[in-house]
């Protein structure tokens, strides 16, 4: 199990942070997108909307498998000691817009009420099996979370 600060690390950058890229896979071609995001705190779901008229879609709901990299970087010479970038890998599906699901998505993205609620959005959920954190440019901690 990580220790005390490595978790608060990780769960001060997933509270702070809007916005990660997501990777998919199709046809052994990796694909990246920009999504809000918010987690569940107990840091093993990830939630994110999606229009279900997008490549992203097609390809989470034909695969499952993704890749999302939440990072702090500022796009200064200071990131190489100073930017926390993590990775977290698991398996991603389609889930009701359940209240509690709702909650813990708008409590981060108020602004995205209307892009929730639309009957062409997409509430997705990734399970997250394993976080990679990594920071001061090569210190990396893995947070297998099954």
């Amino acid at each position: 199990m990580p220790d005390d600060r490595t978790m608060k690390v990780l769960r001060n950058l997933m509270k702070k942070q809007n916005f990660a890229v997501l990777a998919t896979f199709h046809d052994d071609e990796p694909y990246t997108n920009l999504v809000g995001f918010a987690s569940s705190d107990d840091l093993r779901y990830i939630f994110f909307v999606t229009p279900v008229a997008t490549k992203k879609y097609t390809y989470l709901r034909d695969s499952g498998k993704a890749s999302i990299m939440i990072d702090n970087r500022s796009n200064r010479e200071s990131d190489l000691k100073d930017a926390i970038a993590v990775n977290a890998t698991g398996t991603v599906t389609e889930v009701e817009k359940t209240k509690e699901f709702r909650e813990i998505y708008l409590r981060k993205h108020p602004y995205l009420t209307d892009f929730l609620e639309s009957p062409s959005s997409a509430m997705m959920r990734m399970e997250v099996h394993r976080y990679i954190i990594a920071s001061r440019f090569q210190n990396v901690v893995e947070i297998d979370m099954r």
